[in-house]
């Protein structure tokens, strides 16, 4: 191979090394004002939607409320939250925080709820009194058929109260109650 070929190949493959080294060295987001989570700390999971700047899913620390949050993820929030109201609430893991900034408008927090499938695959426990009755037919070895029992039985018996609340309901048995344990 001519020595010209030799120096043109050497050249891009320097320009292309150099690129890639100085894309890898851009500074990346690192949650700058976010308070770090100290190890062992009781944490809880949340949904931050709506006018955040980096909406998702947060782990913040257990007693947190709609306010702490927006503090932790607002470097400079354009006008002051509300105090009261759903801003005070603490949060459990599940909840979802959703804040609309209006032009003009005072700021509106609304705390919501993770539907079954999100909180399944954040591993959040349910509890099978806040099981809206078209999710049951989500868990495993539960049908639409199953699922009008569950929601039949806790209409005409009130709460379960816990996972074990479940085997009053014909179709549900100690099989059963085991692969759905895992979801609770």
């Amino acid at each position: 191979m001519p020595r010209g070929s030799r120096l043109a190949i050497w050249c891009v493959a320097l320009l292309l090394s150099l690129s890639l080294y100085v894309k890898g060295r851009v500074p990346t987001w690192k949650g700058e004002g976010a308070a770090p989570l100290r190890s062992g700390e009781e944490t809880v999971t949340v949904r931050l939607a709506g006018d955040f700047p980096r909406p998702g899913i947060y782990r913040l620390p257990k007693g947190a409320s709609a306010l702490t949050a927006i503090n932790m993820t607002h470097s400079a929030p354009s006008r002051t939250p509300p105090s009261g109201g759903a801003a005070a609430v603490e949060l459990i893991s599940g909840d979802v925080v959703t804040l609309r900034l209006e032009e003009g408008e005072p700021a509106v927090i609304t705390l919501g709820k993770m539907g079954v499938r999100e909180r399944m695959l954040l591993k959040i426990p349910l509890h099978p009194d806040r099981i809206e009755p078209g999710d049951w037919s989500l868990l495993p070895g539960i049908g639409p058929v199953l699922s009008r029992r569950i929601v039949a039985d806790r209409h005409k018996n009130g709460a379960f109260g816990s996972v074990e609340g479940l085997l009053r309901v014909p179709g549900i048995g100690p099989g059963k109650l085991s692969l759905l344990r895992r979801y609770f």
